[in-house]
C-alpha cells in the first residue's frame, strides 16, 4: 500500500492515508476529499459536543455575549431557556447543561472522536480510513441524540444541530469541492485521467507527501527543508552562540594577569634551579 501524508495549508488538518499505486488519481482526489471533509466536520461536532457538556446550547443571536444586566436594559431574557446550572462566562451558551448522566457520555465521546481523527496520528503513523472517521462521526450523532433525543431543547441554530440536520440532508458547507479541487505532489498537479503509479512508481512502499489545493489557488508554497522542530534548535544554537561571543566581549577583566599560572616566565623558573630562587655566594 502506498502510504499518503495528506497536508492543507494548515497542518492540524493533515492526515495519513493508505491507497494502492494502481488507483486512478480522480477517485483518489474524491475519496481524499471527502475523507478531509467528514474529518473536520468530525472535529466541529466534537467541539459542539464539548460546549453543549460544558455550558449547554448556544444563545439565540440576540442575546450571545450578554450579561443578565445588560439584557434588562433592552428588554431581552437571557433565561427564556431556563435558569442556567453551569453559566457561560462568554455568555454565549444558555449555561443549561444537559441531564448529568448524559453530559459524561457527551464529553468521553467527543474526546475520543478528537482523538480519533486528531492530526497528532501523523506523528504515531497511523492512517485514517473512511470507515473510521464515518464511526466517530456517528458516535457522536447518537451522543447528542441521548443528550437531546429528537433534538427536542436543542435550537436550530445550535451547531451541534445544525452540523448534523446538514449531514442528514446533503447540504453540508463542505471545505473542498471535489470539481474544484486538485491534488499535487512534487511540484506537479496530478492528472485525473492518470493512474497513481505513473507518478510514483509501481512500488507499493513507497511513501509520499501530497497537498489538496483549490484549483484557482495555484501551485502550493514550496515547504522548507527542514521543520519545524529541526528550525526551532538551530535557532536557539545560534542565539546562544551569539550570548556567548558577547560576554567574551564584554569580559575586560585583566586581573587573571597576575596569577601564577600567566606568568611568561614561569617555565624558565621551574627548570632553572628547581623553581628555587638562584643565590650567589659572594
Amino acid at each position: 500500500m502506498v502510504l499518503i501524508h495528506v497536508k492543507t495549508t494548515d497542518e492540524k488538518n493533515q492526515f495519513l492515508f493508505e491507497t494502492q499505486a494502481a488507483v486512478r488519481v480522480n477517485e483518489l482526489r474524491e475519496e481524499l476529499v471527502d475523507l478531509y471533509n467528514l474529518r473536520l466536520q468530525t472535529l466541529q461536532l466534537a467541539d459542539a459536543c464539548k460546549g453543549l457538556a460544558a455550558h449547554g446550547p448556544l444563545r439565540p443571536e440576540e442575546t450571545r455575549g450578554l450579561t443578565a444586566e445588560v439584557a434588562k436594559l433592552s428588554d431581552l431574557d437571557v433565561y427564556a431557556y431556563g435558569q442556567p446550572t453551569n453559566p457561560d462566562p462568554t455568555g454565549y451558551r444558555t449555561g443549561v447543561q444537559p441531564p448529568p448522566e448524559t453530559v459524561e457520555i457527551l464529553e468521553e465521546t467527543a474526546t475520543r472522536s478528537a482523538e480519533t481523527v486528531s492530526h497528532l496520528k501523523v506523528q504515531s503513523k497511523e492512517p485514517l480510513t473512511t470507515r473510521a472517521v464515518r464511526s466517530a462521526f456517528e458516535n457522536l450523532r447518537g451522543a447528542v441524540m441521548i443528550a437531546y433525543p429528537g433534538f427536542h431543547d436543542l435550537p436550530e441554530w445550535d451547531p451541534a444541530r445544525i452540523l448534523l440536520e446538514q449531514e442528514e440532508t446533503g447540504n453540508t458547507l463542505e471545505p473542498f469541492d471535489k470539481e474544484k479541487t486538485a491534488l499535487w505532489w512534487a511540484g506537479k498537479e496530478l492528472q485525473n485521467d492518470k493512474v497513481l503509479s505513473h507518478y510514483v512508481g509501481k512500488n507499493e512502499k513507497t511513501k509520499i507527501i501530497a497537498r489538496l489545493q483549490p484549483k484557482a489557488a495555484g501551485a502550493p508554497i514550496r515547504e522548507p527543508r527542514i521543520d519545524a522542530e529541526t528550525h526551532k534548535a538551530m535557532l536557539a544554537y545560534c542565539h546562544k552562540k551569539r550570548r556567548d561571543e558577547q560576554e567574551l566581549e564584554d569580559d575586560d577583566d585583566d586581573s587573571y594577569l597576575g596569577s601564577e599560572w600567566a606568568n611568561p616566565r614561569g617555565l624558565k623558573n621551574a627548570l632553572v634551579g628547581g623553581g628555587r630562587e638562584i643565590r650567589w655566594r659572594p
